[in-house]
């Protein structure tokens, strides 16, 4: 059984899909294919609350805050500068909320890409909001809390936000089987037609 429920953004969402299509067209050892299977490798880490064996690690404040995320690495494809090996090469980007009906907590995963120019830390400043230079208000952690210690590899775990608190009843038919998947929006998707914009889109990892 797993530990957590992943909500997936719209982007990731459709990552995973283009990944999955462009993997059925490449061999095993093509980039798209081992980005495909390091991203299914990923969803089921996050999961599974395997973090610290993925090298897992909160973040905080560079030229973004995105000191309520956490990151995993994942080695997609192997680097090397001057014979050195230069670690994975992949960063996946996630958030948690604590559950208001009394199952496991959610997951929220906003990014997933090479590590190249903080790529992963771009996308998910981009898709959560955050502006450069600008920092976030004290995180509120939850009442009922997973207690972490301040080096802990996992994020802070907040209370779920009402965004996701409505998207999430008005789904609510259509609960996911232990570890699916559930699609999250973006902040450009219409707001009017909340089953709409998290329209549960059920993927078993």
């Amino acid at each position: 059984m797993t530990k957590y429920r992943l909500l997936l953004r719209t982007e990731v969402m459709q990552q995973l899909a283009a990944l999955s299509q462009a993997a059925k067209t490449q061999g095993p050892g093509g980039l798209r294919t081992r980005e495909f299977r390091g991203l299914q490798i990923g969803l089921r880490a996050l999961a599974d609350g395997l973090e610290e064996e993925y090298d897992g690690k909160r973040l905080s404040y560079h030229r973004h805050d995105l000191s309520d995320c956490a990151e995993i690495k994942l080695a997609v494809v192997p680097e090397t500068r001057h014979n050195i090996e230069l670690g994975p090469s992949h960063r996946l980007i996630y958030r948690e909320f604590e559950p208001e009906d009394g199952g496991p907590p959610y997951r929220q995963v906003v990014a997933y890409a090479h590590r190249a120019a903080d790529r992963p830390f771009e996308e998910a400043a981009s898709r959560l909001g955050r502006q450069s230079g600008a920092r976030l208000r004290a995180i509120r952690p939850s009442p009922t809390p997973n207690r972490h210690p301040p080096s802990s590899a996992a994020p802070i775990r907040q209370p779920l936000p009402a965004d996701l608190r409505i998207a999430l009843a008005a789904a609510s038919n259509v609960a996911p089987a232990s570890g699916a998947v559930r699609r999250t929006p973006t902040a450009e998707e219409p707001r009017t037609r909340p089953g709409d914009r998290y329209g549960p889109r059920g993927h078993e990892l």
